[in-house]
Parts: structure tokens; C-alpha cells; sequence
């Protein structure tokens, strides 16, 4: 397991310094909190289905506490090649909603995988649908006895904003680790850390720092 978190560091390292010279200019930062509870299936050998809650503590400044809920469902249609969608519902405090649905493709070799994922994002009081294209890859180390690693980076993009006056920043770019341990052959206990970095052009640029907790039940 010691060889292995070793590797698994030495890519978290390299991602690292990928990241300082976007992040190098002063950045408004602020910490947040998302614990998620996930529960996932199979509806046969092809077709498996996760439904996710979470809870997303947050400054008021930056959106404020929210807490969703996301359902997905993937059919295998080729040796590493997955096709899915689903449906979300995100809560803010203060009586803001968002309906999103979405599409995706998972591609998947060896210990890598990658999600194109499409979002249509309904709010309340918006102008019209905002359309958010995503695209992650993703690497997954196994440790031995229970336990494995994974990082990933994410870039996100609105094909088209909310409000059509809106000048907000249309690109995000998300970088996470994850070290899960499964507990039981149904029940896995998972840690992480997200960063989100928003250029926003002349203004300063923000940056979000996630712990994140997850808890995994496959039935």
C-alpha cells in the first residue's frame, strides 16, 4: 500500500505544478464544505443507475448553503464505452432552484476514464436554459486491502448563460483527489479535495478550496 500512495502522490504532485502558473495572480479564495451520500445499482449486467444527495456548505457570497439531488443512469454499449443521463434538483438558501438535466459518454481504458458530459440548467427567474458542456478525465490507483486513490481535472464551459445581458465568466476548471476505503463489499467511506479556479478576466480571479466526504452503498 506504501509503494502505491507513493505513486499516487507523485501525480498529485505533477498535477500540482501543472496548476501554479494559471494560479500565480492574487485570487479571492474562501474554504467550503460537500458531503455527499451516494447509492448506486445495476437494472441488469449492461445498465447500472447512482443516485446522489449531497449537502454544500458555502459563504453567502459565494451561492450560500445548497443541497441537491442527482440521479444517473449508464448503459454499457461497447467494451469501455458507456452512454447515460439524468435529472438533478439543486437547492440554495433563499429559495433558489435549479432543474438540471443532463447527457453524457463515458469512455474508459485500463485505469484511465473520460465523461463529456452535457448540462441543461433551468433556474428560477432566469432569462432562458443555460447550456454547460463539461469534460473530465480521470486516473484511479488501487492501494491494496480496501483502498484506492483518484485524481481528476475537469473543465467546464457555458456554451450559453442564463441571463442574456449577463457578462459573468463563462470557464471553470475543477481539480480533485480522492482516497476511498471500502468498508464492506457494499459500503465504501471516501475523503477528498476539490479546487475550483474561476478566471474572470479583469476582475480578480476566485478560488474555491472543497474538503469533500463521501459516503457509498451499492445495492
Amino acid at each position: 500500500m506504501m509503494r502505491g500512495l507513493s505513486r499516487f502522490a507523485s501525480v498529485i504532485a505533477c498535477a500540482w505544478a501543472a496548476w501554479q502558473p494559471s494560479l500565480a495572480s492574487a485570487a479571492e479564495e474562501d474554504v467550503q464544505l460537500w458531503v455527499y451520500a451516494v447509492a448506486r445499482g445495476d437494472f441488469d449486467e449492461d445498465t447500472s443507475w447512482a443516485l446522489d444527495g449531497s449537502a454544500r456548505w458555502r459563504e453567502q457570497g459565494r451561492g450560500d448553503e445548497q443541497q441537491t439531488l442527482r440521479l444517473n443512469i449508464d448503459q454499457q454499449v461497447d467494451d469501455g464505452v458507456r452512454i447515460g443521463g439524468g435529472f438533478g434538483v439543486f437547492e440554495t438558501e433563499g429559495g433558489i432552484t435549479e432543474l438540471r438535466p443532463h447527457q453524457q459518454v463515458t469512455l474508459s481504458k485500463g485505469r484511465f476514464s473520460a465523461r463529456t458530459r452535457v448540462e441543461q440548467r433551468f433556474f428560477d427567474g432566469a432569462d432562458r436554459m443555460e447550456l454547460r458542456l463539461r469534460q473530465m478525465v480521470r486516473y484511479t490507483l488501487p492501494l491494496g486491502q480496501g483502498w484506492r486513490a483518484s485524481i481528476d481535472g475537469e473543465f467546464l464551459h457555458l456554451a450559453q448563460r442564463r441571463n442574456r445581458l449577463s457578462t459573468a465568466p463563462r470557464d471553470q476548471w475543477r481539480a480533485r483527489t480522492i482516497v476511498t476505503r471500502e468498508v464492506s463489499e457494499s459500503l465504501s467511506l471516501g475523503a477528498g479535495y476539490m479546487l475550483i479556479y474561476n478566471p474572470r478576466g479583469a476582475r480578480t480571479d476566485r478560488i474555491n478550496h472543497v474538503p469533500q466526504l463521501y459516503l457509498t452503498k451499492r445495492f
